[in-house]
């Protein structure tokens, strides 16, 4: 749905796929053993879960170094979570950075009373994973007229994440094109560059600000294509094998229904439909990391007929702004027109030869 954009800023490497830390980066000492392409991701889910900065530990531009005293403090703590992970959970990520720190450089040594919340709406009576589908597909126009809309063009702005990890936001257009059955491809413009990435059917691709074309890992390309598949709403039951209504959360101001799904090779997501209209409110993934799992969301809003009987979110806003850079920066789409049916190219979704 347009959430899962990446900038060139948040790629990482399918050359180290399959490698550990310690082969890739220098001066690996307590991750030894960890997927090389989960360090980055790790590095920013620290810095979420303690509020601090990265030159808290290390030295710009020479991370491998061992001079600021903190370095060794992390190292001592991340030993300390995995020792009690495995001691008492089998070895599984139940105690994090975040479980202590929750946001703080130090974990708070008392409790904090609890904010009283309105009583949740009543968990009973909830309804099958085929009604909410259903209600789903029907709130945005019906199979019927989901199935005449074969392409769709996509206008709009953004900020997008650029620097050391997404941090500073730079305004882009956005464009985006959609055929069936699965072909996407999404242009960003920024003042002095563009970037693209897309799915020709196949494979992902992106092109990064020099031209660059790389091809991301092969968690990625799975989430691409489900991403890139047109007819999405229709084909939920086939994208997660696995479906489960969990309950009802509270979701920006509306009660929405929480169906949790497992993605073939995948980690669980987390959809919300709001229980009045049944359209999707929100989507949760996580990224594996060696400490803990680091979150995405994509919340959706302002559904608007198209022109064609089906509806679209204008409005997505991405926290972080895309899966793979640091928790704090988020991102809004804003979408300012979409066109169904207007002829597209198949040769517009196919991979670019590097700059």
């Amino acid at each position: 749905m347009l959430a899962g954009a990446a900038s060139a800023s948040a790629q990482v490497s399918p050359a180290n796929e399959g490698k550990t830390a310690e082969q890739v980066y220098k001066n690996i000492q307590v991750l030894q053993g960890t997927p090389a392409n989960e360090l980055n991701q790790s590095m920013h889910l620290m810095k979420g879960a303690t509020g601090m900065d990265c030159l808290y530990c290390h030295i710009e531009r020479e991370w491998e170094k061992d001079v600021k005293p903190p370095k060794q403090v992390a190292r001592a703590m991340i030993t300390m979570m995995m020792d009690i992970n495995k001691r008492n959970f089998g070895g599984r990520q139940v105690v994090t950075c975040n479980t202590c720190h929750n946001g703080r450089p130090i974990p708070a040594a008392m409790p904090v009373f609890p904010v009283l919340e309105p009583k949740e709406a009543v968990q009973s009576a909830l309804p099958t994973v085929d009604q909410i589908l259903a209600k789903y597909v029907q709130a945005l126009g019906g199979e019927t007229a989901l199935r005449k809309v074969t392409s769709r063009t996509i206008t709009g702005t953004q900020y997008i994440p650029t620097g050391p990890g997404g941090t500073v936001p730079t305004p882009a257009s956005v464009e985006r094109y959609l055929k069936a059955p699965n072909l996407a491809v999404t242009i960003y413009r920024a003042p002095s560059y563009a970037i693209s990435q897309g799915f020709d059917g196949t494979s992902a691709w992106s092109q990064d600000q020099a031209g660059r074309v790389t091809e991301p890992v092969k968690l990625d390309v799975g989430r691409a294509a489900r991403a890139a598949d047109f007819y999405e709403p229709l084909n939920l039951k086939r994208e997660y094998p696995q479906m489960t209504v969990r309950g009802i959360e509270h979701v920006n101001g509306h009660d929405a229904y929480l169906v949790v799904g497992v993605p073939q090779g995948d980690l669980p997501e987390s959809l919300y439909f709001d229980m009045n209209t049944g359209l999707l409110l929100r989507k949760q993934t996580v990224l594996p990391t060696p400490i803990g799992d680091s979150p995405y969301q994509a919340d959706f809003d302002d559904y608007r007929d198209t022109g064609s009987g089906v509806k679209f979110p204008f409005l997505i806003h991405m926290s972080p702004s895309n899966a793979r850079t640091e928790l704090a920066p988020e991102a809004t789409l804003r979408v300012t027109k979409v066109e169904d049916n207007k002829a597209i190219e198949d040769a517009k979704f196919a991979k670019p030869a590097a700059r």
